[in-house]
This record gives structure tokens, C-alpha cells and sequence, in this order.
């Protein structure tokens, strides 16, 4: 996943990307979350606000990320790689690990899954009603 450069201020005043609120309490914690979670470019203009590229990238790892993305800027992606040298996550790790997936699976099995019949329902109640509770 990878949470976007926006805030609800009504809940948390960070960037979504470097909210322990967002990415450990309701993504991790609320939503039970176990996959990766990818930083949104730290190059974008609205990242600014947490530092220069190191401060960038700490801010989001101590917020919960697991990979960080430093897109079109050389010099950036060096400042965070020479930042990041001793940096160790076993758990960020061990998710990374699972990336690979566990084999094919048709779309008749999918269908049949619990969990995509509940997501099915749950994308519906959206369409009828396209208001959104972040009953948090």
C-alpha cells in the first residue's frame, strides 16, 4: 500500500505517509494491515514539509513505512541511501519476504473467497451511498 501526501486534519494534522496515526494505529493496528507499506515520492513538493531527504525519509519510516521512494532525484536517493546505512527492520524484512505471493490462483477460487465476497459488499454500500464515515 501506499498512503498518499494528504491529511485529514480533522484527525491527524500529518501527511498520511508520515502519521504513526494513519500507517500504525488505523492501518496496522484498527485494519490488522500485514503487507508493505511503500512511502509516496519523497520528491513530491508536499513532502518538503518534513525536512530535507533524510529527515524525509526517517519521518516516514519512524511513521511506519517499510520501503521508501525517492523517484527522479539522484542526489536525493544518495542523501537517503548514505542516511539509511545502518538502518534494520526485521519485521519491514520479513513483509518485503512475503512480496513474492503464494502461486497462482483463478478467479473462480477468488470469487469463492469469504473476504472478496465481503469487499464486494462493502464497495456496494459505497455506491449507495457515495458519503464516506471514517468512523474512527
Amino acid at each position: 500500500i501506499l498512503p498518499a501526501h494528504v491529511t485529514y486534519e480533522s484527525l491527524s494534522p500529518e501527511l498520511a505517509g508520515f502519521s504513526r496515526f494513519w500507517l500504525r494505529d488505523v492501518l496496522r493496528g484498527k485494519l490488522g494491515f500485514q503487507g508493505v507499506i511503500f512511502s509516496d515520492d519523497l520528491t513530491m513538493a508536499a513532502a518538503d514539509v518534513a525536512g530535507d531527504y533524510r529527515e524525509r525519509a526517517q519521518t516516514a519510516l519512524d511513521a511506519g513505512c517499510d520501503m521508501i521512494l525517492v523517484c527522479n532525484n539522484q542526489a536525493g536517493a544518495i542523501q537517503v541511501l548514505e542516511a539509511l546505512k545502518e538502518h534494520k527492520d526485521p519485521v519491514a524484512q520479513m513483509r518485503m519476504v512475503r512480496m513474492h505471493g503464494r502461486g497462482a490462483v483463478n478467479r473462480a477460487e477468488i470469487h469463492l473467497d469469504p473476504r472478496w465476497k465481503a469487499a464486494v459488499e462493502t464497495i456496494a454500500k459505497y455506491d449507495e451511498s457515495p458519503s464516506m464515515s471514517l468512523d474512527i
